[in-house]
């Protein structure tokens, strides 16, 4: 399919993982609870989506009643992955939440061939091991520092795998059965289902928000929850759920880049390795991506 934006798939994917890495700020800047958080960005996210397909005249109907089914299976895989990764982050540590999150591109490149019948690629398998690993070590405390294994802190790991399963499998799911449809109506239809899941468990009411919390869910919601998932899930159509996954390990790396700028964090040694692995692992992603964009 034509994408809706004039830029190149790969461009598009690093364009939306470089807003992602950034949207982690807003659980710590909007004073509301995780549930509120994703359930009001949801509804927000919707909203904007929605007013930006009536402007540009395209629209919301899906071709047949299968794809409202996948539409909201895919939602429901959105909304438990983000309520799984706050989960886990609330329960163990950011570093270790994001870490356990991160395992979603070793799951995409195992489970889409099982599921369709192929073999995993060796390369694929460890490329992506590498990476979990080179993530890791943009968290250097984890290794220097003893981690205490509780139940809570299984728990919060164990929520951190089940985020990345849920991403893994929507990722896998838009690649293969949602594959006419632009990241914008797909987006829309996933956060439209998390605000219809968990606004009714909501501790604040619409009329209960502070104008604050109002102006930072806007803006988290066009730049980094609109803009950000349609890049990458436009992106997705023709690079493959395995390559995105991939290159999206660049997340947290831009985000150690803007704490070095805005919090004048200066990364150690072990950080730089990961880095530097992490980014050899994305640009050899990301010529292998242009060559099946190409074929």
């Amino acid at each position: 399919m034509k994408s809706n934006f004039s830029i190149s798939p790969m461009l598009q994917l690093h364009l939306g993982v470089a807003l992602l890495g950034v949207s982690g700020l807003f659980a710590k800047l909007i004073d509301l609870s995780a549930l509120d958080i994703i359930a009001y960005r949801g509804l927000f996210t919707a909203v904007c989506l929605g007013l930006f397909l009536w402007v540009t005249k395209s629209t919301l109907k899906l071709n047949n009643k299968k794809d409202y089914l996948v539409a909201v299976i895919l939602g429901i895989l959105a909304a438990l992955h983000w309520l799984t990764y706050f989960i886990s982050i609330q329960y163990t540590t950011v570093a270790i939440g994001m870490i356990s999150m991160f395992t979603y591109p070793v799951m995409v490149v195992i489970l889409e061939p099982l599921i369709y019948g192929r073999r995993p690629s060796k390369t694929d398998i460890i490329i992506s091991v590498l990476v979990l690993f080179a993530i890791s070590l943009l968290f250097p405390n984890i290794w220097l520092d003893s981690v205490v294994v509780d139940d809570q802190f299984v728990v919060g790991v164990l929520a951190g795998l089940f985020s990345a399963l849920c991403f893994a499998l929507r990722n896998i799911g838009i690649q293969h059965h949602f594959k006419g449809y632009s990241g914008t109506q797909g987006m829309f239809y996933q956060f439209l289902v998390t605000a219809i899941i968990f606004l009714p468990f909501s501790d604040t009411t619409p009329l209960e928000l502070e104008m604050n919390n109002i102006q930072l869910l806007i803006v988290f919601a066009i730049f980094f929850s609109a803009m950000a998932h349609v890049l990458f899930a436009s992106s997705i159509n023709v690079t493959g759920a395995k390559t995105a996954g991939l290159v999206a390990c660049l997340q947290p790396l831009y985000g150690v880049i803007l704490s070095m700028f805005i919090l004048a964090e200066v990364p150690n040694m072990m950080t730089l390795i990961g880095g530097l692995i992490i980014i050899s692992a994305a640009i050899f992603e990301t010529t292998q991506g242009h060559k099946k964009s190409k074929v």
